[in-house]
């Protein structure tokens, strides 16, 4: 018995029907992962740079910072970092700072600028060859800087923050600013 026309073991797809397949499989396959803002991320960072002090002629200028921390999501725009820092001046002066600054941040893509302002408490250690001279201030500072997101674990970035040592104005052992630029790798992690 004949099956007629309207009987065909297998039906072939139109063209349209196809070009919809593909497209839904090409969106799934490019869908991206789940985003996860910054107020559900935390980092762990180490930094390295240059830093200068900026004062009194008896202050060394240029030498070598370098430091660790780690920043807290608060929004998906503002994150609070704190810093351990250690600079090295040439001539026997040495600065340490611990301090907190909280920053805005642009998230575009895998670039990411942002600005902020901070405070820390510094202690300095000078030698002047008459004997070694430890002293303790404090200071308010800028942050600008630029992330760049190479993937979800690793973030490289760059920092620069103007400080402001307002004691350092009246007092010739202490520079009245510090300018350092910082490479910083940080780790990435989920906190929830």
């Amino acid at each position: 018995m004949p099956l007629g026309p309207c009987y065909q073991p297998w039906v072939r797809p139109s063209l349209p029907a196809l070009v919809a397949l593909g497209l839904a499989l090409a969106a799934t396959a490019a869908a991206p992962s789940p985003a996860r803002a910054y107020e559900d991320q935390a980092t762990l960072f180490v930094d390295l740079g240059y830093a200068a002090a900026i004062g009194e002629d008896a202050v060394p200028t240029h030498g070598i910072v370098g430091g660790l921390g780690g920043s807290w999501g608060l929004t998906d725009a503002w994150t609070i970092r704190g810093r351990l820092a250690w600079a090295g001046h040439p001539r026997d002066f040495q600065m340490g700072t611990l301090g907190v600054e909280v920053f805005y941040m642009l998230d575009i893509l895998e670039l990411v600028p942002f600005a902020g302002l901070g405070a820390d408490g510094i202690l300095t250690i000078a030698d002047d060859g008459t004997g070694t001279s430890i002293g303790g201030t404090f200071a308010v500072h800028a942050v600008v800087g630029l992330d760049w997101l190479v993937n979800r674990r690793f973030i490289v970035g760059l920092d620069v923050r103007p400080h402001l040592l307002p004691l350092g104005l009246s007092d010739d052992t202490l520079p009245s600013f510090v300018l350092s630029a910082t490479l910083r790798l940080s780790v990435v992690f989920d906190r929830y």
